[in-house]
């Protein structure tokens, strides 16, 4: 019979434990499968826990992607209310008192200090 031969390649991942200062190896794919998923690993020396307790990168995206959401909801809520305020304005109706007035733009520039409608 022939003799079999098998190569396997893996790239390891050197570690510095901050506990216990050993130094010591993971693989890669391990590594970057606990920063994927939020998962950690455990020093082979004292023990203690190491890895990426967070948030998943698709965790923070998501997040990310919902804070703005928020503010252009935000945004869209201001311009909202800008535009009833000019159409108010249009009408005749003094953005600061709220009363109605036949000439607005003389009233603003006599007694709001010359804003403009």
């Amino acid at each position: 019979m022939g003799a079999l031969a098998l190569n396997v390649e893996v790239s390891l991942t050197q570690i510095t434990c901050g506990g216990c200062g050993g130094v010591y190896a993971i693989a890669e794919r391990y590594r970057a499968n606990c920063l994927e998923h939020a998962r950690s690993w455990t020093c082979p020396y004292c023990k203690i826990g190491w890895g990426y307790p967070g948030k998943t990168e698709a965790e923070k995206e998501r997040d990310r992607h919902q804070r703005t959401l928020a503010q252009l909801n935000e945004e869209k809520e201001r311009a909202a209310a800008l535009e009833r305020k000019l159409k108010r304005v249009a009408r005749g109706v003094c953005p600061d008192c709220n009363r109605a007035f036949a000439n607005l733009a003389r009233h603003m520039a006599c007694k709001h200090g010359k804003k403009e409608a």
